[in-house]
């Protein structure tokens, strides 16, 4: 062999020994985006009766409560599905059945961070869409046998779906670099906007077309679908994934500061009495309480509203509603992204950034939505300003609502597993409220006075972010060692506390 010879095989060799360059795509952005289609399901699968109810329900049985105010937009012309339902429910009932889903929900919320602390977040949330999706299809049969099984399979529906942002908050603690924490936290909680925006309307052309029954059976087998793919290729840890390459999972490692010492026999527990006495995380849960009521006021009642006061037709209703969760979602997206930019910037600090975030996600809200009530028939302008109110909502995402791993890496799904309880407490409040105060008459005054109540959870719940929000990691969530040697800080099995 030459020497020309021996030295070409050498860079052939040098070549082949190279990792090939390709179109990889890093396996945290997967499930970021695996994410997004879960809580893009996780809402379709909440949302869909909020459409489905105004096919259900006879409306014109509902006691001569029915506003008489603004001028008919299509619901005499053709077909008036919103008032020939078979069902008899008054509005109080129906404010029981939109918001019984969060009985369930809020009971899971705890143990669902828990189990995916202890399992994997993928087993969890991954069963827990399995069994929603069933108990979606199954929805007209329990509706068509007696009002308490539909109240029941809802408030089990519930249960399930509780897991659902505790388990994708915990998974962060393993895959979020520290400064993509708000762009990938506001990524996967965007689909739930834009799983509102996309049902809203396609319900309301489904109920309308084949009936309100097609509408269970639509969302519940695309989230079935979901569910096998989700197990397919999702993995709990970078170091478990078979197909993340070495450099991505030494970025992660390294970045969030697990797997780099070693423990032996480590042992720790959760700190549960700093934790519930903590005023940052009493903060948080103010924010995120009110940044829900208003959400879920308009989440579970605007179709009813827009049928109703506004008179418009099943499909138009349903196609109205999404608009406001259209700018949602961008605000939710974008607002994340932004956040880190202004972060990694050092534009700002960490805490001064949420505290922005959260009161212009809070104080804009409460102006739009009170205005919306005080402008009468003119549903141009009750649109926009429903729509201001439900976009600006969003910028809770990355305020309050992404501080939990901010104040508490090593427990931010757990955090936010408490703050998600208290927080969704608001979900069958609200609507149950709604419906009491509609008993005594469906006319703008009364929806009026549902509005204010929505500005005034929200601004209450901005001030108290605004005095007590923090954006620096608590000394309680820095680990507490019951057992064992520590050769280290900042160790994997740290992160796995046993409650």
């Amino acid at each position: 062999m030459t020497g020309s010879e021996s030295k070409n095989n050498k860079v052939d060799d040098e070549i082949q020994e190279q990792p090939t360059p390709g179109c990889y795509v890093k396996a945290r952005y997967v499930l970021a985006f695996m994410g997004f289609l879960g809580m893009f399901n996780v809402y379709s699968l909440r949302t869909n009766l909020s459409v489905a109810i105004v096919a259900m329900v006879n409306s014109t049985d509902d006691s001569g409560n029915e506003s008489d105010t603004c001028p008919d937009r299509g619901q005499s012309a053709g077909n008036s599905t919103n008032s020939n339902g078979i069902y008899d429910w008054n509005s109080a009932e129906q404010g029981l059945l939109l918001g019984c889903y969060f009985y369930g929900y809020i009971v899971s919320n705890i143990p669902g961070a828990w189990l995916s602390k202890r399992y994997g977040f993928k087993i969890v949330l991954g069963s827990a869409m399995f069994f929603s999706s069933i108990i979606t299809l199954f929805t007209p049969l329990a509706a068509n046998s007696s009002f308490e099984l539909l109240v029941a399979l809802r408030v089990i529906l519930g249960f399930f779906q509780g897991v659902s942002f505790p388990s994708m908050q915990g998974a962060w603690s393993y895959w979020a670099p520290p400064m993509e924490r708000s762009a990938l936290v506001s990524v996967h909680i965007s689909g739930s906007s834009f799983g509102t925006c996309v049902t809203l309307p396609i319900a309301g052309v489904i109920a309308d077309t084949l009936g309100w029954e097609a509408v269970f059976y639509f969302t519940g087998g695309v989230s079935l679908l979901w569910t096998l793919v989700w197990f397919a290729i999702i993995y709990n840890k970078p170091s478990e994934h078979p197909r993340i390459s070495d450099e991505e999972k030494a970025y992660i490692t390294e970045s969030i500061g697990i797997e780099k010492q070693k423990v032996e026999g480590v042992k720790v527990r959760t700190p549960w009495k700093s934790m519930l006495t903590s005023l940052p995380i009493l903060a948080i849960i103010c924010g995120h309480f009110a940044s829900n009521w208003g959400n879920y006021t308009l989440l579970t009642m605007l179709p009813t509203y827009l049928s109703s006061i506004l008179k418009f037709d099943l499909t138009a209703s349903g196609a109205l509603s999404s608009l406001p969760y259209i700018l949602q979602w961008i605000f939710t997206f974008f607002g994340g992204m932004a956040t880190d930019v202004i972060r990694k910037n050092n534009v700002t600090s960490t805490v001064a950034i949420r505290k922005i975030n959260t009161t212009l996600g809070l104080a804009v809200p409460a102006l739009f939505i009170v205005l919306a009530g005080y402008i009468g028939c003119n549903a141009t302008a009750a649109i926009a300003f429903f729509t201001m109110s439900v976009a600006f909502n969003a910028l809770t995402v990355p305020g309050c609502k992404a501080n939990t791993i901010d104040i508490a890496p090593k427990y931010g799904g757990i955090v936010y597993g408490i703050s998600n309880t208290v927080a969704n407490i608001s979900g069958f409040l609200a609507p149950q409220v709604v419906g009491l105060l509609l008993l005594d008459g469906n006319n703008l005054g009364q929806w009026q006075l549902v509005f204010w109540i929505s500005a005034a959870f929200y601004l209450f719940g901005a001030i108290m972010y605004l005095i007590f929000g923090s954006g620096v990691e608590q000394s309680w969530a820095k680990g507490h060692v019951l057992k064992g040697k520590i050769l280290g800080e900042g160790v994997e099995g740290l992160f796995d506390a046993t409650l």
